[in-house]
């Protein structure tokens, strides 16, 4: 190939590898953190949210994918919508998991508070949120007692 047709093709060629290796590295990635099995699980519902935390962090699956201010979480009356930035997740949906389907355990991790959540009974996924995530889940269902249930919190 000469230099005269490589600078004629690179300027197509480059954005469409880029493009080809983004959608696959994001679409493993969805495998990898069980987005697809919580998709499956838990379809997203039509419910208004409470609070609607955007631009979080956490950690889904066994090997702790790490979504970085990608996440949307919307606290709703009977459950948690979980959702990510469609440039991050173009096949991944949002999910809707519900109150009772999900456990919270507090947790040290390095030099962090954080809550891990498990979705379903028995667990098809796990989702690790900064303690500072979960005291605003928490805040905003507060009264609510499927919340306070599932986070482990006191009744009130």
């Amino acid at each position: 190939m000469t230099d005269d047709q490589f600078l004629y093709i690179f300027p197509i060629a480059f954005p469409l590898f880029f493009a080809i290796v983004w959608i696959g590295a994001t679409t493993l990635l969805g495998f990898l953190s069980g987005w697809y099995a919580l998709m499956d699980q838990f379809p997203d519902r039509d419910e208004k949210p409470i609070a609607q935390l955007n631009w979080q962090s956490g950690f889904m699956g066994s090997i702790g994918v790490n979504f970085r201010n990608v996440l949307k979480i919307g606290v709703c009356p009977s459950g948690l919508r979980i959702g990510v930035l469609r440039i991050v997740g173009l096949f991944a949906r949002d999910f809707f998991v519900p109150w009772h389907a999900i456990t919270a355990t507090k947790k040290n991790w390095w030099m962090w508070q954080v809550t891990e959540f498990s979705f379903g009974k028995p667990q098809v996924g796990r989702l690790m949120v900064y303690g500072w995530t979960a005291d605003r889940i928490a805040e905003a269902a507060k009264g609510n007692p499927e919340v306070a249930a599932a986070l482990n919190l006191p009744k009130s």
